[in-house]
């Protein structure tokens, strides 16, 4: 998830993780509204988003998963494995933490007031984060930073992989990926991830890794898909010749899983992680198309918007809890109010973003790096 400049040469993928973190705004939004488990519920649910956001959930999370994993790759160009192991502390470790403690413990006040279980003061609660008990028992937890504490834990782990990569066998290993994968066979990379889902099925999605198989395994295998998609130099072409089959595809798929039906097992968990798979195929395929066109300029903005994207994903849950409880004071119907806390939440996050952004202090505690100051002579040529 991490943008250190490292993507600028694929805008593909800048444009892929800021939609992404865009959707993740509006899923979160979405979670206040409908009949799911969450911290607090708006009084009139709306069921119409239900279906959709049940599609959004299985699918968003992957998409950034496999890009964060290509993401690494492109990194390990530029860099050594021992500064990349750096890099990741600085913009993964310390943020998890910082958000542990700073960014995380609104959202757990919010759900504790609005079920009941404390009536006091922020500060009152704040001072029990220190007790250092995890939640649910305790008020330290990552909550939404999941993401980020399993990419981190995934990068250490590759850490072996990554060396042996560099090695004559490590490359040897990539050259026939690379073969296999231009002949098709990048299409059936959801195998592996299909048997992991039937194994796993009925395993519990918690986000507190001692507890979590199916999600950290799942993860860790896209992870690691992205990372070799990320080293082919090949695959990205391939994925552009054969878009119009994969999207065919995925629409039959689509048509297959998305009406509100369960087959039985495993053919739920196998029809699942074939779309995901196609998804993430036809996004991976449909951006690179459309910004390798000779015509297609990039956009002014994406670069300024992909290094916003992780500080934005950091907050934007915190200032959305916060927003929604506010507003459920306000008397008005769903639909509105679904409008103006998806507006105000998504404003003020975005604002917070460009002060984090502006600010040498608060850029490394929000995963970025430092500032480029462009000197006042380039400034004048520009």
């Amino acid at each position: 998830m991490t943008h250190d400049g490292e993507m600028s040469r694929r805008p593909e993928l800048d444009w892929l993780r800021v939609v992404a973190i865009a959707i993740l705004h509006i899923f979160h939004v979405g979670m206040v509204f409908n009949t799911w488990d969450f911290y607090f519920k708006n009084p009139d649910p709306l069921l119409v988003l239900e279906m959709p956001m049940r599609f959004l959930h299985q699918v968003r999370m992957p998409l950034l998963m496999v890009i964060s994993g290509t993401a690494t790759a492109i990194a390990l160009e530029r860099r050594s494995v021992a500064h990349f192991t750096g890099d990741r502390i600085k913009r993964l470790l310390l943020p998890l933490v910082f958000g542990m403690f700073v960014v995380v413990p609104p959202q757990i006040y919010i759900e504790r007031v609005t079920c009941g279980g404390f009536t006091g003061s922020y500060m009152d609660f704040y001072r029990s984060v220190f007790e250092l008990r995890s939640y649910p028992a305790g008020n330290l937890g990552w909550h939404h930073l999941w993401f980020v504490a399993y990419l981190f834990l995934y990068c250490m782990a590759a850490l072996p992989l990554f060396v042996g990569l560099t090695s004559v066998r490590g490359k040897r290993l990539l050259g026939w990926l690379d073969r296999a994968w231009s002949r098709g066979w990048v299409a059936a990379l959801f195998v592996p991830l299909a048997i992991e889902k039937i194994v796993m099925a009925g395993a519990p999605e918690v986000h507190n890794l001692t507890h979590d198989p199916d999600t950290f395994m799942f993860y860790a295998m896209l992870f690691l898909i992205g990372h070799m998609l990320g080293r082919s130099r090949t695959v990205w072409d391939h994925l552009v010749v054969r878009r119009w089959r994969y999207l065919a595809a995925l629409c039959v798929m689509l048509a297959v899983m998305l009406p509100p039906n369960e087959y039985p097992y495993p053919f739920e968990q196998l029809g699942t992680t074939i779309m995901i798979w196609l998804v993430v195929l036809n996004a991976l395929a449909w951006s690179r198309w459309y910004f390798r066109r000779p015509a297609v300029r990039v956009p002014s903005w994406l670069d300024h918007a992909q290094k916003l994207s992780y500080p934005f994903y950091i907050v934007h849950q915190t200032v959305i809890l916060i927003f929604g409880w506010l507003w459920l004071g306000v008397a008005m119907g769903p639909w509105p109010r679904f409008g103006v806390v998806l507006v105000s939440s998504f404003i003020v996050t975005w604002a917070l973003c460009e002060l984090i952004s502006r600010s040498a202090s608060l850029r490394p505690l929000f995963g970025m790096g430092p500032r480029r100051v462009v000197p006042p002579a380039l400034a004048r040529l520009a």
